[in-house]
């Protein structure tokens, strides 16, 4: 059975996602930000065995944190080409936050779906909050990092942000027939039939060209 784990991580906080298997005790864990070996501590404490990082997005607050986990973990990391160069820079984020450069070692951008020791994803590419921000889904779980929210979507205008993107990426994800648990970035977990029913952005009732 797989189950999730929130960690709150980093300064503002990111949102770091610990999926895993109750019986194999395999895990993956998704956008681990700088935070002093808090997921660390949480796999030791736990036994679990990570085998894969997913990055929705290279941004610091989402990568900051993955060389913590490699220094005691040999696994890649997955993410979207087009954000490398961004997790290749995250220390030198325009906030100064603390953060260590991550290098994406397995790109996702041109995949439907991969595995990762019997988890399986399916993969969107959602651009819009940076280029190469991805969605990433299994059983009823969308992991929508910075491109939704409960109730509002990702900002567009960080470099590599663009507006008319994200429009069309929402559009994509408001056209999903199945119903997911929304587990976003940052804030509060949702569901994808209360974010069509209720987010004025997916709605397209707001404009999020201004």
């Amino acid at each position: 059975m797989l189950t999730y784990k929130l960690i709150y991580t980093g300064l503002l906080p990111t949102n770091t996602y610990v999926l895993y298997d109750d019986q194999s005790k395999n895990c993956v864990v998704v956008d681990p930000s700088y935070d002093g070996g808090k997921v660390l501590n949480f796999l030791v404490q736990n036994s679990l065995k990570l085998k894969g990082i997913l990055l929705t997005h290279g941004h610091f607050d989402h990568c900051g944190g993955v060389n913590t986990l490699l220094k005691e973990f040999n696994v890649p990391v997955y993410g979207s080409s087009l954000d490398s160069e961004i997790a290749a820079n995250a220390s030198k984020n325009r906030w100064r936050a603390r953060a260590e450069d991550c290098t994406i070692t397995q790109f996702v951008d041109s995949k439907d779906s991969f595995t990762v020791d019997g988890f399986t994803f399916k993969v969107m590419n959602t651009p819009g909050h940076t280029d190469g921000s991805v969605c990433y889904f299994i059983n009823d779980l969308m992991f929508s990092g910075d491109t939704l929210f409960c109730g509002c979507v990702g900002r567009t205008d960080l470099p590599g942000g663009d507006s008319i993107k994200m429009r069309k990426s929402l559009q994509k994800i408001y056209q999903l027939t199945n119903d997911y648990t929304v587990l976003p970035g940052h804030e509060n977990a949702t569901t994808l039939s209360v974010e069509k029913e209720t987010n004025p952005y997916l709605k397209d009732e707001v404009n999020i060209y201004d």
